[in-house]
């Protein structure tokens, strides 16, 4: 494939990605949780990029079971549901990123990036984007603190 295609195509998704960390990161360094919360979402995108992790595998052969799916699945929108109802604020600062890292990750394979470049790409722009999130509290618009 054409080298030019590989560095264009998945830009725009990169970017978005990029874009939603740093408004993540700003977000949790105003509430200072940034660095438990930034922690446990790339250790999130380590894990779910990475599918030699048996943990996953098991996972994944349990998701072919009908009754696992069907359970997990009416966990899943109860927890939506819960966290729309409860603070909807927190459904925002779950699912936007997940979504913009399943995105990421479903353009970089339709350029054939191999698993490893997935991962790597998708490590430094989300420990870069939350960094840039933080120091933007920090030096350009601080927050006010609790």
């Amino acid at each position: 494939m054409n080298n030019q295609v590989l560095a264009v195509k998945p830009l725009p998704a990169l970017l978005l990605l990029g874009g939603e960390y740093v408004l993540l990161g700003w977000y949790l360094a105003a509430h200072h949780i940034f660095w438990l919360l930034g922690t446990l979402i790339l250790l999130l995108t380590f894990t779910v990029i990475w599918k030699k992790n048996p943990i996953l595998d098991s996972l994944l052969w349990l998701a072919r079971q009908e009754v696992v799916v069907a359970i997990g699945l009416s966990l899943v929108l109860s927890l939506i549901v819960a966290l729309a109802f409860i603070k909807p604020i927190l459904l925002s600062l779950v699912l936007l990123p997940l979504a913009t890292l399943l995105y990421a990750i479903m353009e970089m394979r339709a350029t054939e990036f191999t698993q490893t470049d997935v991962l790597i790409w998708t490590i430094m722009i989300t420990t870069f984007s939350l960094g840039l999130g933080e120091a933007i509290d920090l030096f350009i618009t601080p927050s006010m603190r609790y």
